[in-house]
């Protein structure tokens, strides 16, 4: 399954949910739209270290191990993310495997239950090293490597990093997909610097070697 900049939906991260500013905006039936989204990118790649505000980069991940916590239907979803955060920014810090306790990842299971209300899900996350010692109570999976575009916005501002992404998309031909992935990064918090990141699908075509 292939995906490009047209259709690129409007859920909101979960930062801004929290502020109120569009409550109704995460919607189950915008869901496979939003995993469309990618974002434009300097044509080099960068370290998360060093990300400037609405400045887009494309960022390589090697294999992610990650634990989290699931939040469960799209009733009071607010409220479970909120939960979630304060959890892992607590508990993550004092597990030696945690890489970063302040980064988190958000992600979606690429499944069609995303679609019905009761059964959306969206996991929390931090990266480990390995999961020894960590606490059976904690959701895991293994992520396969992937190059992403990322756009941070410290303001959230969620429809004017969509807008860039189109743009760009058009003009370099990028594509991407979710493909055989059991989980995709819709978002990432990085607490400590740039803030709120939007995450595309991983690119599989278009990238000059």
């Amino acid at each position: 399954m292939k995906h490009s900049a047209r259709n690129p939906g409007r859920l909101q991260p979960m930062n801004r949910i929290l502020e109120g500013r569009r409550p109704d905006s995460y919607k189950p039936e915008r869901v496979p739209a939003a995993l469309s989204i990618v974002y434009r990118s300097t044509q080099r790649e960068v370290s998360t270290e060093a990300m400037e505000d609405m400045k887009p980069y494309i960022v390589k991940h090697d294999e992610l191990k990650l634990i989290g916590i699931p939040c469960i239907s799209l009733q009071d979803m607010s409220g479970k993310y909120r939960h979630a955060k304060e959890a892992l920014l607590s508990s993550a810090k004092h597990l030696p495997s945690v890489k970063n306790p302040s980064v988190h990842y958000g992600i979606w299971p690429k499944a069609s239950t995303q679609q019905q209300s009761d059964m959306h899900a969206y996991i929390l996350c931090v990266e480990v090293d390995s999961f020894e010692d960590v606490p059976e109570w904690y959701f895991r999976t293994t992520l396969p490597p992937q190059t992403c575009v990322v756009v941070p916005n410290r303001d959230g501002d969620f429809d004017a990093a969509s807008q860039a992404v189109e743009h760009y998309l058009s003009e370099a031909r990028l594509e991407t997909g979710a493909d055989d992935r059991k989980y995709i990064i819709c978002e990432r918090y990085s607490y400590e610097k740039e803030g709120f990141s939007r995450y595309s699908l991983p690119i599989h075509s278009g990238l000059e070697d």
